[in-house]
């Protein structure tokens, strides 16, 4: 496989199937970010029933969120409440299940006895069938400390909002961790990625210390071998959407003038606590939501792509057989002659022939390997060397 930064070419072989895909990616610019940002203020007005929010009230956030056309959440804030499973978070849950897709973060460790990972843990599993490389560099954990007792649905995935056993790398954003004896773990970061880019955990091809893969044929995002990706440029003014207030979506907003005010209506909301007593439920810092907005947005869409199957075998047989006989014919000409031949070839035909076999390969979607026909070549270049190093001489 190739790839290329930039305009992001990127080559697949499938071995099975032999065959190879080849996409472009890009991403318009100015065009803004997908992720809107949902502020948990110290609700100063008194709209909620609690400040920090209880679970009721995130429970009518997600609703008002989901009645404004959002389909997709992620919650970077702790939901637990004293571990209690009352009537006011089944309903969370049940607000949570009617999003495509919804995301939390929980802090992860290790301990020295191994835990049952948590089910919303267990969805957003990567199988190792899945990963390449040495993945032994990779932060090793197998326990949960805070649970997520909620019955969100299947749609609700878990991330990592940090590895408590080790200490963070500054200026690093991690994106896996190893589950003991189970697969890799995204985290929050990650999630939020694969939820901008409509990508499953089953989707995720791992090359450990070289990149992620969003899908078989999505972009790359460079990782190193402890799970950690360089942060991203910050977003222009431009390109981002400005915060909305949790308690502004209490009432109703006249969808023409949400337009108009931020430019576009996003379906992937971020929720995340601002004020002094809220953010203290936060599980990750503002500058890690800002490298979170920004990570989601910096890699680019498929643009094109296109898979070239290899040539059936019976033309393949057909071109070698031609190859065989031109350079036979070229063979048992006489010196002067055959030196034109192969000059001739070598300045003209042969990259006539190239062109030619190029544009039909790519206009019927095929590839030909090379080393057939240039073995063919060179066999039938030293038979008639051999041939002629062993005719008498007289």
């Amino acid at each position: 496989m190739s790839y290329q930064h930039g305009e992001q070419f990127v080559s697949e072989v499938d071995n099975e199937s032999d065959t190879i895909t080849i996409g472009s990616f890009s991403k318009l610019k100015g065009q803004k970010n997908h992720l809107q940002s949902i502020h948990i203020t110290d609700d100063p007005s008194k709209i909620f029933e609690q400040s920090p929010p209880s679970a009721l009230d995130y429970a009518v956030i997600l609703t008002s969120l989901y009645k404004h056309g959002f389909r997709d959440v992620i919650l970077t804030n702790h939901l637990n409440w004293d571990q209690k499973q009352g009537l006011e978070t089944l309903g969370l849950g049940r607000q949570m299940a009617l999003f495509s897709h919804s995301a939390i973060s929980m802090p992860v460790t290790r301990v020295a006895t191994p835990q049952p990972m948590p089910e919303v843990l267990q969805r957003s599993l990567i199988s190792m069938s899945n990963v390449t490389g040495n993945h032994k560099q990779l932060p090793l954990v197998n326990h949960a400390p805070v649970n997520f007792l909620l019955n969100s649905g299947k749609h609700t995935l878990a991330g990592f909002s940090e590895v408590e056993s080790i200490s963070r790398t500054e200026g690093e954003i991690p994106l896996l961790a190893h589950w003991e004896n189970q697969g890799l773990i995204p985290s929050i970061d990650l999630l939020a990625i694969m939820i901008a880019h409509k990508i499953n955990p089953s989707d995720i091809r791992v090359d450990c210390g070289n990149y992620i893969r969003l899908g078989n044929r999505g972009p790359l995002i460079p990782v190193d071998k402890y799970g950690y990706t360089p942060p991203p440029d910050r977003l222009a003014p431009s390109e981002t959407i400005a915060p909305l207030a949790a308690e502004q979506l209490i009432s109703p907003i006249n969808k023409n003038e949400y337009l108009a005010q931020f430019g576009q209506a996003p379906t992937i909301a971020l929720i995340h606590a601002v004020g002094e007593k809220t953010s203290k439920t936060n599980t990750l810092s503002s500058d890690r939501i800002s490298d979170l907005i920004a990570l989601s947005h910096q890699y680019p869409i498929t643009d094109s792509s296109a898979s070239f199957l290899r040539l059936p075998w019976i033309a393949s047989v057909i071109l070698l057989i031609d190859v065989a006989l031109l350079s036979f014919w070229f063979g048992e000409l006489t010196r002067s002659k055959r030196q034109l031949a192969y000059g001739l070839s070598a300045i003209v035909i042969v990259p006539l022939l190239f062109v030619f076999l190029a544009a039909l390969l790519y206009l019927s979607q095929h590839w030909l390997s090379l080393s057939a026909p240039l073995a063919t070549l060179i066999t039938v270049w030293c038979c008639h060397i051999f041939k002629r190093q062993a005719k008498p001489h007289h």
